[in-house]
């Protein structure tokens, strides 16, 4: 399974912008030690105003408790945009029987 997430900054002052760089790192470590996670991409705007993370994982409950944790810890810092993706070989079956559904 495959999760992306889209993050957002919100305007921080300076203490908080230290306690999310604290949080942060603790996240980032927990992610390495997870053995049902790994980290495909993590991309930020040129602006320095959000970015986008993709990260592989083996099952959903592991998924969906990864996420959470992240979103917990740091939606006071950022606003957040998660969602399940798929690459095209494994969509493309669904795709496929939708138009089958379409057009008959």
């Amino acid at each position: 399974m495959v999760v992306c997430t889209r993050w957002k900054a919100r305007p921080l002052s300076p203490e908080q912008a230290n306690r999310m760089m604290l949080a942060w790192g603790k996240l980032e470590a927990s992610l390495a030690a997870n053995p049902s996670a790994e980290r495909i991409g993590w991309y930020i705007f040129s602006d320095g105003s959000g970015g986008i993370t993709l990260e592989k994982y083996l099952d959903a409950d592991a998924a969906i408790a990864a996420e959470l944790e992240t979103l917990l810890a740091l939606g006071e810092f950022f606003e957040f945009e998660t969602r399940t993706v798929l690459d095209l070989e494994t969509a493309m079956p669904a795709i496929l029987k939708s138009l089958e559904h379409i057009n008959s």
